[in-house]
């Protein structure tokens, strides 16, 4: 059973606001319903956005060190999967561990949406809804920032 929370906004405009979106080439197929979903979201509400492509989960913190003093907010869409090898550990405790620096560095919200999961099943499972709890959180914060 999935869970969510409510996340009342009370601001349905957010058209002073830009958003930075990092996504990754690497498991386009699980990404690009994740993309979808979130701009859904940001579309409703109005919300200035630019999106960037990189090749893997590990290079999103690069991305948006470069890219994050223009936007007041970040968004990261990526899907580490598991796999044999420890690869999986190092890029994904890596990946989190850079996402959330670097929003306390730039004192800005950096969304973490890098999906770790077991299998490619629970991949495109999470990735349905994933996109909008993302975009709606990262409105949230920005919501309580301005409050």
């Amino acid at each position: 059973m999935k869970k969510s929370i409510q996340l009342n906004l009370d601001n349905s405009d957010f058209s002073d606001k830009k958003i930075l979106i990092v996504k990754t080439k690497w498991n386009e197929e699980i990404i690009d319903p994740m993309v979808e979903d979130c701009l859904k979201v940001l579309n409703n509400h109005k919300v200035n956005f630019s999106t960037f492509t990189v090749p893997g989960a590990f290079e999103i913190p690069f991305m948006v060190n470069e890219k994050i003093e223009s936007f007041d907010a970040a968004i990261t869409l990526g899907a580490i999967i598991k796999g044999e090898t420890p690869h999986f550990d190092i890029i994904s405790q890596s990946a989190s561990d850079q996402i959330i620096n670097l929003g306390i560095k730039f004192k800005k919200p950096v969304i973490f949406g890098v999906l770790t999961t077991n299998n490619n099943e629970q991949a495109i499972e999470r990735a349905k809804t994933k996109g909008s709890e993302l975009a709606e959180s990262a409105l949230y914060l920005l919501n309580e920032i301005d409050a």
